[in-house]
């Protein structure tokens, strides 16, 4: 009976002491607080505060997850946001009159480039699932652009 008293009062006092380390220590505080941008979706502001939590402990395994998942979600954005602006150029020029030969190589390549991006993405179990499936749209999207026009 004094043993189960003493093993639980001494897992107690080590699940306390590895909160208070929590609670204190920076790094992991810049580290959740990275962690809770990341599932808001602000990835820029999840990057710049897992690499100060990692600069400040290179141990920190949840700043260098973080870091690393922000960055992969970061390359998603890109890929999404340069996909529009080229689709608001290709709209541009689909509103003209006349399409040039110049303006139909232009738009192939931008399906290329759109088309070859999305293999360089590299996705993980932990990569924002919204991302995916919007960038797959998008790759898509220049998919058929691509075979309509080519």
């Amino acid at each position: 009976m004094l043993s189960r008293v003493i093993v639980t009062a001494g897992a107690i006092l080590l699940l306390a002491l590895s909160a208070l380390f929590f609670a204190l220590n920076s790094s992991y505080q810049d580290s959740l607080q990275g962690r809770v941008y990341y599932f808001l979706g602000d990835y820029a502001k999840a990057q710049v505060l897992s690499e100060q939590a990692y600069a400040k402990d290179p141990y920190n395994k949840m700043a260098f997850t973080v870091l690393t998942q922000s960055a992969i979600a970061l390359k998603y954005e890109a890929y999404i946001t340069q996909g529009n602006q080229y689709l608001v150029q290709i709209d541009g020029i689909s509103t003209k009159s006349e399409v040039s030969d110049a303006d139909r190589s232009r738009i192939k390549i931008m399906c290329e480039i759109m088309i070859d991006g999305y293999t360089a993405l590299s996705p993980t179990p932990l990569t924002d699932e919204t991302l995916q499936e919007r960038a797959t749209i998008m790759r898509e999207k220049f998919k058929q652009l691509h075979k309509e026009l080519f």
